[in-house]
């Protein structure tokens, strides 16, 4: 008996303390859903806990910082739509994948102190703009590859927006862009329901609610029937969409990507019932506000038992992905 206790405590410990390994990103344990996960002014180097900021840092509106008017600047002595037009030029009007993410540091900044991944943000700009939204074209192990064996110095053109540096210190250009920097841009977040969760801990309200545009995929990766995992995604499923009406409230395009195992037909049909469950926090969403996009992306064998929901609520568009093998996007 003690054996198979200690045997059973070494091995949590090991689990826990193992910087690799993440819970299921369909569990509410996953890192950034579940508050037990997330650690305000946390420490960056603990894969197992999320840093994010401080509430009182979260309700903080623009305006509040007391900032240098830039009387003297010959740029702030432009009329604004000659700046909104330059904020556009630097860092609008595009496709931008983001993600924060536990990874290794960019090889692109200065060498760090401390080695080994940590939370940090990325960002690529899409270089295939309407395609199936997981093909991203440049992320952080393309730049570690890139430097290592190609001697690159700096991400390729195009694949960064503009301007990002200059906004860290001067408060005016700050307020002034964001809403270019929100909310002309697309953002794409990568498979994993825990992204969406993550990007409304660490976002701002003020700067959450300037969003205007997503696209998001995530997995089913289990069974759809499967216990227990399905009375987890039966929680935190449902909290997604919660997410629209709390923080991404102005979000008015949005196009979701969901892989999901083919149905198991019982009897020779497939359940309605289970259909109808997975539809209904996407038809309370198609309800919450006026939509100039929003559209549902599914593998093939989903289409022919959705078509007709979708024809007939007429809110959401239905479109095919391809994920299996070659993730070609059929928009």
């Amino acid at each position: 008996m003690a054996p198979k206790i200690l045997t059973t405590l070494f091995k949590r410990k090991r689990k826990e303390n193992d910087p690799y390994f993440r819970p299921k990103c369909g569990s509410p344990n996953a890192i950034g859903i579940s508050d037990s996960t997330c650690e305000v002014n946390g420490d960056p180097f603990n894969g197992w806990k999320l840093p994010i900021p401080p509430p009182e840092q979260r309700a903080l509106k623009l305006g509040a910082r007391q900032c240098n008017r830039q009387q003297a600047s010959r740029f702030f002595q432009l009329p604004i739509e000659v700046r909104t037009l330059i904020y556009i030029e630097l860092m609008g009007n595009r496709s931008v994948h983001i993600e924060h993410a536990w990874m290794l540091p960019s090889p692109f900044r200065p060498k760090p102190k401390r080695e080994g991944e940590r939370w940090d943000w990325w960002h690529g700009v899409c270089q295939r703009s309407g395609r199936f939204v997981d093909d991203r074209c440049w992320d952080r192990r393309d730049e570690r590859y890139a430097n290592r064996f190609e001697g690159l110095k700096s991400a390729p053109a195009g694949t960064k927006l503009g301007g990002v540096e200059w906004l860290r210190c001067c408060q005016i250009g700050y307020e002034e862009a964001l809403t270019v920097l929100y909310g002309t841009n697309v953002f794409v977040l990568r498979i994993g329901l825990d992204t969406p969760f993550i990007m409304s801990r660490l976002l701002s309200p003020a700067c959450s609610a300037l969003i205007t545009s997503m696209d998001i995929s995530f997995d089913f990766w289990y069974k759809l029937d499967q216990r227990p995992e399905a009375a987890a995604w039966a929680t935190v499923y449902p909290a997604l969409f919660d997410l629209f009406e709390h923080y991404f409230c102005n979000v008015h395009s949005l196009r979701l990507t969901m892989h999901m195992p083919a149905w198991e037909k019982v009897g020779g049909t497939i359940n309605d019932g289970k259909i109808d469950e997975i539809l209904a926090p996407l038809e309370r969403l198609a309800q919450s506000r006026n939509w100039t996009r929003l559209k549902l992306c599914v593998p093939i064998d989903w289409l022919p038992c959705l078509t007709g929901r979708a024809k007939k609520q007429n809110r959401w568009e239905l479109a095919m992905t391809e994920w299996y093998e070659h993730k070609t996007f059929v928009d």
